[in-house]
């Protein structure tokens, strides 16, 4: 995959992209992602006249587009949890997690997990549409914060501050629960989510600060994938998805090891979908997003990259 960006117009990038096909694609794409216009004479306009593989040439062109401009130029165009940058950044924040943090916030999941093998109470009743219950994905949404202290962000994060009508130095201060009034928490957790949105992962130390509720995958009676959705305890979106089938995790050790793997799975995905080869790193097999597991078993472009689990190393065509 190569890209150049040609033009930068009112709110959009005018890219040139050739894919691994060799078809020329001409997209114009939007500061938040959107894709305003997309057109290739490679391929016939009208979807239904395109072979399914054609019609997935030009979805890793879209994909790859969204990543070259916000690699290039910074804008958020790449929803976190398909930004190899992200879904990273959330691998190593796991990877400095205490044991008891670790616990905290994976525990349920763990739980959860264990109750298909052994006889532990299951936290989440299954949707009453399950028909197979080792045919579900349990899905956790992970949730970064911002380490300011040693960055070279406190100018901006002083203007956002004041921006949202709060002094910065009097907020590093500590307080307890009962001094901080309802609209201070809500415009401090405003401002983390702002600066969240305006700075690239790579540029701030994170930590995960939250996760959501378990939310349970399966196939319904149409054969369609459909998700229970549970509580999110943010309202922006996760900057992860850890998506699991219900496998037994072994020890909490073992555990935090496979979600390691599993994360890295998904970085892998990622850069497969867009078309581009994985860094070293991440050539890995294994289960990672599960719509890539449904791409890999429909598109003969793709390897099977998610049939076995383990350090398996991966061979991936550019």
């Amino acid at each position: 995959m190569k890209a150049t960006i040609k033009k930068e117009t009112d709110g959009a990038f005018g890219v040139e992209v050739i894919d691994n096909n060799g078809g020329e694609h001409r997209i114009a794409v939007g500061y938040g992602g959107e894709i305003k216009a997309h057109q290739c004479e490679a391929y016939a306009d009208d979807p239904s006249n395109r072979t399914d593989e054609e019609n997935e040439h030009n979805n890793q062109a879209r994909r790859f587009t969204r990543f070259y401009v916000y690699r290039e130029r910074g804008y958020d165009t790449v929803d976190h949890i398909e930004n190899p940058d992200y879904v990273d950044t959330v691998r190593q924040a796991i990877l400095s997690l205490s044991n008891e943090e670790f616990t905290r916030f994976f525990g349920p999941l763990y739980q959860q997990l264990q109750s298909h093998h052994e006889d532990v109470d299951q936290l989440v009743d299954l949707p009453t549409g399950v028909q197979k219950p080792d045919a579900v994905v349990y899905k956790l949404d992970t949730y970064l914060g911002a380490d300011i202290e040693g960055s070279d962000l406190t100018d901006q994060v002083c203007a956002l501050a004041d921006a949202h009508g709060l002094d910065f130095e009097e907020g590093r201060t500590p307080k307890s629960g009962a001094a901080v009034t309802k609209d201070d928490r809500e415009a401090w957790a405003d401002l983390g989510e702002h600066l969240i949105d305006l700075t690239a992962p790579t540029e701030l130390d994170f930590e995960l600060s939250a996760t959501s509720g378990i939310h349970v995958g399966f196939p319904n009676a149409r054969g369609e994938h459909e998700v229970d959705w549970a509580d999110q305890p943010l309202d922006r979106e996760p900057d992860a998805r850890i998506e699991l089938m219900p496998v037994d995790p072994g020890t909490l050790d073992a555990f935090r090891e496979y979600l390691d793997h599993h994360l890295r799975c998904q970085i892998r995905d990622c850069f497969v979908g867009m078309g581009l080869t994985p860094p070293e790193p991440y050539r890995v097999v294994g289960f990672g997003k599960f719509i890539y597991a449904r791409r890999y078993d429909y598109y003969d472009l793709y390897p099977q990259l998610h049939l076995r689990d383990g350090d398996h190393r991966a061979t991936i065509s550019s």
